[in-house]
């Protein structure tokens, strides 16, 4: 492994000009620090010094990303899951924080889309097929997507 050399300025600096431009996990604050050449021991002093001061916090980091990805970015909760998985939060709090979530908010979400989207009155079964995939990439339940595409959606 070829060696590295020493980064220039102290890790709690580097970590705290990353908080300052948006909330990370403690996954992806360790992940930047170890990238950047820090020590394993200095990085998690920092980390637990900067959670002890309340600067670093998965939980807040989590919220945010779920308030985030449901209202501004219009994604499902599924989709929204396996983001969180991926910024190194816990399932359980991820459960805790997408069972916020109602099928309200879902159900919303998927008329922007469509609205946005031009939905046609009176779709093919290929229009379908297509919104289907897409709002299933999106991370929105099957159930929820078959309910909002069926023809008289707005009766229910």
């Amino acid at each position: 492994m070829p060696s590295r050399s020493r980064p220039a300025g102290s890790p709690r600096t580097a970590a705290l000009a990353w908080l300052g431009r948006r909330d990370y996990t403690t996954r992806e604050l360790t992940d930047k620090l170890r990238d950047r050449g820090y020590a394993h021991a200095d990085i998690e002093s920092v980390v637990r010094s900067l959670t002890a001061d309340g600067l670093l916090d998965d939980r807040r980091a989590a919220a945010a990303h779920v308030r985030t990805a449901s209202k501004v970015k219009g994604r499902g909760r599924v989709r929204i899951a396996h983001e969180l998985a991926s910024r190194g939060v816990s399932g359980a709090l991820a459960d805790e924080l997408l069972a916020r979530l109602s099928a309200e908010d879902e159900t919303e979400a998927i008329r922007r889309i469509l609205t946005r989207r031009r939905w046609p009155s009176r779709p093919t079964l290929a229009d379908r097929r297509r919104m289907f995939r897409h709002l299933l990439r999106r991370g929105f339940p099957a159930d929820a997507i078959a309910k909002a595409l069926r023809p008289n959606a707005d009766d229910d």
